[in-house]
């Protein structure tokens, strides 16, 4: 059941739901993030093979990026663009936290959404072309053990919100559980690089998170959604440089 709850929250697959629901094992399905991370890649890798028969890689890439942002329903995006305008527009704490809760999006927002897309297409077709076409199924298995991490070590920026609920029903042993299959299925998909890869990912997410913790006083859903995108964007990179450098 709580992996239906995670899938139901993490992506637009349509689960039937509840309107009562238990808004408690809703936060309790974080165990099952890097799962659904990789049912994520694995369609991600589908689409790749799909579109891959018929069009050149630069087209594919575009195709790609499409589906994984309709696939996650913009979640992700929404907060990295209203975490930006927040840091762009906010003289202090109080004014960014307010600026993060307006659903308008500004322009800082826009341009870096803007980028962010336009970076993640740059690297999938680098990937691409390089054949890596494996390392799509773990970039976003990743990326959810990652927000696990930030959620249990760092404090929560608001008292309410979605962001401390989270924090509230998170516990130790979720990042352990994810850690040791996001490892573990890193390992037998691709081999040591991809554990390397995403090792240094994690610590990426981490380094900003606590960044950003400093800043805000804690994360919030927002900065939750931010270390999910970028995550994904740390994780590419590294992989294209282990690739050169190994």
């Amino acid at each position: 059941m709580k992996l239906l709850y995670a899938i139901r929250f993490l992506t637009i697959i349509p689960i039937p739901y509840k309107a009562d629901e238990d808004m408690k094992k809703v936060a309790g399905s974080t165990i099952f993030y890097p799962l659904v991370g990789l049912i994520i890649g694995g369609l991600l890798f589908l689409i790749l093979k799909i579109v891959g028969l018929v069009f050149n890689p630069a087209t594919t890439a575009v195709f790609l990026i499409s589906f994984w942002a309709l696939l996650t329903g913009g979640l992700h995006l929404d907060g990295l663009s209203d975490l930006v305008d927040g840091l762009g527009g906010g003289r202090n704490r109080e004014q960014t936290l307010e600026i993060m809760k307006d659903s308008r999006i500004g322009a800082f927002g826009v341009i870096s959404l803007i980028l962010h897309l336009f970076l993640k297409w740059r690297l999938s077709l680098d990937l691409i072309q390089a054949n890596a076409w494996l390392i799509f199924l773990i970039i976003p298995m990743f990326a959810r053990w990652n927000v696990l991490l930030s959620i249990l070590i760092f404090p929560s920026a608001r008292k309410d919100g979605l962001g401390s609920f989270f924090k509230k029903y998170c516990g130790w042993y979720q990042p352990l559980a994810g850690g040791i299959f996001s490892f573990a299925a890193a390992y037998l998909l691709l081999g040591l690089n991809a554990v390397l890869a995403g090792a240094i990912s994690s610590l990426l997410a981490l380094l900003f998170s606590g960044v950003i913790s400093k800043k805000l006083g804690g994360l919030t859903g927002d900065v939750y959604g931010a270390v999910i995108e970028l995550s994904e964007l740390f994780l590419m990179i590294a992989y294209l440089c282990i690739m050169v450098i190994l």
